[in-house]
């Protein structure tokens, strides 16, 4: 556990520090801090994933990436692909830390359950490159951390819930084993269409990607629609998952919103949160590979600040039930 703690305060160091040494001069750079939380609380629930926090630093507003916007071994990963080497886009870099937490139905049972999802804690750092224009957004992300009871999530979760009133989680001794994780994702965001010719306009956003790691190994792809204000500015950092980047309308000095919906839908062939640990034995379900989500939401800023409020449902992991699984999410962001 002391060696896990050490590489991810390593990566916080690296990202955070270094990150910011510098500053770059190509142009107007943005500075950004980001808390976010999620819960089924929201859609009052308290299992499956159940909850989830963190924090990202972003920096945005360059022309290019180099030692001086980015780590050092960050840019050496990315200098030579496609999210640095397109012309006349504007980029950004963002660091996320955070802590999720996946439970069975039934918390208050002090038994294995070997039909349910398992107990799982997982820890991690995602540092995303964003590289886009009006038109196309890319991003390029990169996952490490573990999962286990070196997460720390039974306490964070026993500690929540005596707070609030809820029942004390029971099984947390049957949780997935201590492993380290990593995964690369790419995304794309593209407009396929855009009604901009009034203050509030619409747009329909294609969207897709996949990713490959033990922590998930999947590729999908959907679309969405938004409805609000200077849209053709905010598609930077457009996702489904819209609290887990950077608020887009954070790039902008402007006070704007959108609303939107959308769904997505593909193929996963690994889920360490359902095949259970890849290198140790843990419990683990047949996983269900055709899965889909839909989510639905706003996003608003005023002055420094930007907002998201969610709501998003995702199909059954599992063969074993056909449960969605549901749960609210809530970010803000500050820009410095």
């Amino acid at each position: 556990m002391n060696r896990v703690c050490k590489i991810l305060a390593l990566a916080f160091l690296f990202s955070t520090g270094i990150s910011v040494a510098h500053a770059d001069t190509s142009q107007e750079t943005k500075s950004f801090f980001t808390f976010t939380f999620e819960n089924d609380v929201f859609v009052g629930r308290d299992d499956g994933y159940t909850n989830g926090t963190g924090i990202t630093f972003g920096k945005a507003g360059f022309d290019e990436f180099n030692a001086g916007n980015v780590p050092a071994w960050i840019h050496w990963l990315i200098k030579n692909r496609y999210i640095s080497t397109k012309p006349g886009k504007t980029r950004a870099i963002a660091h996320m830390f955070f802590q999720r937490m996946q439970t069975p139905r039934d918390i208050t049972v002090n038994d294995f359950i070997a039909d349910d999802l398992p107990y799982a804690g997982l820890l991690a750092w995602q540092g995303t490159a964003y590289s886009w224009d009006t038109n196309v957004s890319d991003q390029l992300s990169l996952y490490l951390g573990i999962v286990g009871p070196a997460t720390l999530a039974a306490e964070a979760q026993k500690v929540i819930h005596k707070m609030i009133g809820a029942d004390d989680p029971k099984g947390w001794q049957y949780q997935l084993n201590n492993e380290l994780i990593v995964k690369i994702e790419v995304q794309r965001a593209w407009s396929l269409y855009r009604n901009d010719s009034k203050r509030f306009q619409y747009d329909i956003v294609g969207l897709g990607g996949a990713g490959i790691g033990n922590l998930k190994t999947a590729a999908k792809g959907g679309f969405a629609v938004r409805w609000g204000t200077n849209l053709s500015s905010s598609l930077a950092a457009f996702s489904l998952q819209a609290d887990r980047h950077v608020n887009p309308l954070a790039f902008s000095d402007s006070n704007d919103f959108y609303f939107f919906a959308g769904a997505r839908a593909g193929v996963v062939a690994y889920d360490v949160l359902i095949n259970g640990n890849a290198f140790t034995d843990s419990h683990s379900l047949p996983l269900e590979h055709l899965q889909n989500e839909v989510a639905a939401g706003a996003l608003w800023s005023v002055n420094r600040w930007a907002f998201v409020f969610a709501l998003s449902s995702s199909s059954a992991k599992t063969t074993l039930n056909d449960d969605r699984e549901r749960y609210g999410v809530l970010s803000v962001t500050y820009r410095y």
